[in-house]
């Protein structure tokens, strides 16, 4: 795979394709933020995608989520009936979303098939 820098268009069109939503990770920094932020912010985390991407290096601080106990139904003092969610880094999600799409296309490109 060819090392291809992340164009600032290409986070800038992630940003906007998120989910509308507010909940957020532990930084505080939910979708709808970067949305409405998502020119100002879009060229320092263009970068901090690239070195990332540059570097082989998944930092640390996109690896942690908060981890939340959500009812699914029955009686709320019985554990079983609860099911965990993970609320993780709007940025991760970004920064996977672009190393998903690299990989897609390279799979497609050099018809990479499932084993049968």
């Amino acid at each position: 795979m060819k090392l291809i820098p992340v164009s600032e268009i290409k986070v800038i069109d992630i940003i906007k394709s998120l989910k509308h939503k507010n909940s957020s990770g532990y930084d505080g920094i939910s979708n709808n933020i970067l949305k409405r932020c998502v020119n100002e912010i879009s060229k320092p985390i263009t970068f901090i995608f690239s070195y990332s991407l540059m570097t082989a290096v998944f930092t640390d601080i996109f690896k942690f989520a908060i981890v939340l106990p959500i009812h699914k139904r029955g009686d709320k003092c019985i554990m079983s009936n609860y099911r965990p969610i993970s609320l993780l880094l709007s940025c991760s999600k970004i920064l996977e979303t672009i190393m998903f799409n690299r990989l897609y296309q390279y799979v497609c490109a050099n018809e990479i098939l499932a084993p049968e």
